[in-house]
């Protein structure tokens, strides 16, 4: 009866959204919330599949010492039916059908929250062959945020496939891969992206096992499940409600410094030749080159985000300032990557691990005794398939078009199977940065699947005492409770952009735990003091180590008491949704108390500004910003601290990061001109050739570390909601409020993508303080504009 209810429930497949190749299809799960009885009882048809390994690692639970790369492959006989299947690896799987690419996976997670993806391929009747190259890297050799229990393989198959396929049912074989790839460390700076590797022979998913065997099971199918409520060791398993990651051949640009883009590339014995490959714009790829010959030869190929070149300021010291990206001439290469060595096979293809990434390669080949054939270069593309859906056009400004362009690109950079700051230095996922992301993915895509899934890796990552770690999913975790607060910002964020209600209510009881751990810091006014970890703020220049002025050494904080009247309102609006009136009232008292604090501790009746520090040492934008957006003060006085943080010169300024909650208070007081204004950063990025938003502002004597930091991709959030004035105005969407602020613009053109899948569109004209145009909205609403108010109908509403 048990079995016949889980085929029930979870054979059904969703429509899928994402096809492999010709004939291989991705499909969806029902998706699950919650632990459950997860590896306690079958929930999900894979739990009736075993995981095999080969069986030399049957025994290595845990790090391995060397990387462990094992061919799967197994040849069947179909009639023609569709093949269902659910697959997974650890740590990861690339899986082909009869040589073609079906996916990279397992989409990343935790051993306690480990992915499979589900595929449905067509097949013509006969023979076909499945094949899963599955690799493990020892500790720090593969990227921080891989997490691994063991070297293992698992699928299951439906139906008349399900005898053959299934691992632990199916005949399978295993071959462990030549030891054939080595770590060389790493370089340029990174720490976070796994190590660079050499590479003999060839690549791992074209090496061939010297022999075959069957493999060792090294955990069974949970079959009826523990009456008990003991959960199998390991791997629980979760569907992955990610689209899979892009997988496109691009070779892009072009190859300056004296080689030509054309093959094959031939190099003589005892030659070597650099060719300096300007990608053209800033790129994740895995690196591919296919060589024939050249036995005793190798091939260096290095990636980079930029050339660095002298710096402009004669008082800088050494060859270290990037410039404009565009340059190359007179520029050094300072990068990471990975050495080939050719055995002379007559077509070796090199790949390595885990993709790449930056804007410059630089390919060195040495030739030995033999002469070498590159028969081809190309790359692989690989991000989450993020597309920008939205559109804004404002006539008075093209540049505009270009920071949009710059911003779009550093979101998609960032966008993996996770969401990274930055791919080419760590590939982490920080709260702070990650709020600010979530956002510009809500205003350029209905698709909230990448919103639900960072959420919910902090939430079922929370620590004992309800803090989220400081940076995750990652093997090196930090602490600091300052990003956690960030964190609960985004559940407010999603209660009025997004729709999915069930999804929302399972992360509640995570979300109130968290935010009832920090009653725990609380002071007998309210204050938050003494809070753990690092309590980062913003790299402002003087502030120590990023640290929130007057927090280092257990002292109270603006800006993060701010933060938590920001979280503690949040929670009152997300309660109101679901009707739980008791819960909102217990936040709003909370927020309500703890203003007053804020306002008799920090601020500075001298200067009519907020202070960070207790002890009125440092005053910042930072703290201006928040009081207002938190409504710490009435309207008359609230427009007065306004004035003071536009008028003011004597304060430390937000950076690129923090200049998100700036622009939030720009909006909100109607000043769209300053907003525009400041837009003269990511323009100058555009100068500077930047094809992605850079970690912070580059000076002659100053580099920023990361070109590619989507912190800086806001400006596309501000565009649609603030200058366009698109925004939600209840609950899951269910209004609009369309308050469009020009700020010098004559024509405003914006669509912004509602959860129906519909888009909320714009087109509004501006002269003499009048607006005419039109508005179409899936919703009803309203829309004003100085001392006009239009109520708005769902459908196309005129304007004038």
């Amino acid at each position: 009866m048990l079995k016949t209810l889980y085929a029930g429930l979870f054979f059904f497949l969703l429509m899928a959204m994402a096809v492999h190749g010709d004939s291989t299809e991705r499909i969806y799960r029902i998706p699950r919330f919650t632990r459950g009885n997860t590896s306690v009882f079958p929930v999900q048809p894979i739990d009736q599949a075993a995981w095999i390994t080969h069986p030399v690692l049957a025994y290595a639970n845990g790090p391995v010492k060397a990387p462990s790369i094992v061919r799967f492959r197994c040849t069947f006989t179909s009639d023609g039916a569709p093949l269902v299947f659910d697959v997974t690896g650890d740590e990861r799987y690339l899986l082909t059908i009869d040589g073609s690419f079906v996916s990279r996976g397992p989409h990343r997670g935790t051993v306690d929250n480990w992915m499979y993806q589900s595929y449905r391929a067509i097949l013509e009747p006969g023979v076909h062959v499945l094949e899963a190259t599955v690799w493990k890297l020892p500790p720090f050799q593969f990227p921080h945020a891989q997490h691994s229990y063991r070297h293992g393989f698992c699928l299951k198959a439906e139906g008349p496939y399900d005898a053959v396929l299934t691992t632990g049912r199916g005949k399978w074989t295993c071959g462990l891969l030549p030891d054939n790839v080595k770590s060389i460390g790493k370089s340029g700076g990174v720490w976070g992206t796994g190590d660079g590797f050499e590479i003999y022979g060839t690549g791992s998913h074209e090496a061939e096992p010297t022999e075959w065997t069957d493999p060792a099971v090294v955990r069974k199918p949970l079959l009826d499940g523990n009456a008990y409520g003991l959960r199998q060791e390991g791997w629980m398993l979760y569907p992955s409600q990610l689209r899979d990651q892009m997988s496109d051949r691009v070779r892009p640009g072009r190859f300056v410094d004296g080689e030509e883009m054309s093959f094959p590339i031939m190099v003589r014995p005892g030659e070597k030749k650099r060719i300096l490959w300007d990608l053209d714009r800033y790129i994740c790829a895995y690196p591919e080159a296919v060589v024939k010959g050249g036995k005793g030869g190798k091939m260096t190929w290095r990636w980079a985000e930029s050339l660095r070149g002298q710096a402009l300021d004669s008082k800088a010291k050494g060859n270290r300032f990037k410039g404009n990206r565009n340059e190359w001439r007179g520029k050094t290469f300072d990068g990471f990557g990975d050495r080939f060595v050719f055995d002379g096979r007559d077509r070796a293809v090199f790949q390595p691990p885990w993709f790449r990434c930056g804007r410059w390669c630089e390919i060195v080949v040495e030739a030995g005794d033999e002469p070498v054939e590159i028969q081809d270069f190309s790359l692989l593309e690989t991000r989450y398939p993020l597309e920008c859906e939205s559109r804004f056009k404002g006539a008075g400004d093209p540049a505009i078009d270009d920071v949009q362009a710059i911003c779009v690109r550093a979101m998609q950079m960032c966008c993996h199977e996770m969401l990274f700051d930055c791919p080419y230095y760590e590939q982490q996922m920080y709260p702070g940065d990650t709020r600010i992301q979530l956002n510009v993915i809500s205003a350029m895509t209905a698709d909230d699947a990448m919103i639900r899934r960072a959420i919910e890796i902090f939430d079922l990552n929370r620590r004992d005492d309800g803090i989220v770690p400081f940076n995750f999913p990652t093997v090196c975790p930090q602490d600091g409770a300052a990003y956690t607060l960030c964190y609960l910002g985004m559940y407010s964020d999603y209660v009025m952009n997004h729709t999915n209600r069930d999804w929302l209510r399972a992360r509640l009881p995570g979300f109130r735990n968290t935010l009832s751990a920090f009653e725990l810091y609380e002071r007998a006014d309210g204050l938050l003091e003494n809070i753990p970890g690092w309590s980062f703020l913003d790299w402002v220049p003087g502030w120590k180590n990023g640290w929130a002025p007057g927090s280092q050494g257990g002292g109270a904080n603006a800006e993060l008491n701010l933060f938590y009247i920001h979280a503690l309102q949040g929670a009152v609006r997300v309660e109101d949704a679901f009707g739980n009136r008791h819960l909102a009232a217990h936040w709003r008292e909370k927020a309500n108390r703890l203003k007053k604090a804020v306002v008799n501790t920090f601020f500075n009746e001298r200067r009519g500004l907020f202070a960070s520090d207790a002890a009125h040492t440092v005053f910042a934008e930072h703290a201006q910003c928040l009081a207002l957006l938190t409504d710490v003060f009435e309207p008359t006085r609230a427009k007065a601290l306004f004035e003071r943080l536009i008028t003011e010169k004597d304060m430390d300024r937000t950076t690129v990061y923090f200049s998100y909650y700036l622009f939030e208070t720009y909006f909100k007081f109607g000043r769209a001109d300053l907003f525009l204004k400041r837009l003269d950063l990511w323009k100058g990025y555009v100068k500077l050739g930047a094809t992605t938003t850079l970690e912070s502002p580059e000076f002659p004597d100053t580099y920023t570390r990361s070109d590619c930091h989507a912190w800086g991709a806001h400006p596309i959030w501000f565009l649609r909601t603030g200058v366009a004035g698109i925004r939600s105005a209840a609950p899951f969407f269910e209004r609009v409020r369309i308050t469009p602020q020009p700020g010098g613009l004559n024509k405003v053109y914006a669509t912004y993508p509602h959860p129906s899948g519909k888009m909320v569109e714009v087109d509004l004209v501006f002269e003499d303080g009048s607006v005419r145009g039109r508005v179409t909205t899936p919703v009803a609403g309203e829309f004003i504009y100085g001392n006009l108010m239009l109520p708005l109908s769902s459908g196309v509403n005129v304007v004038r």
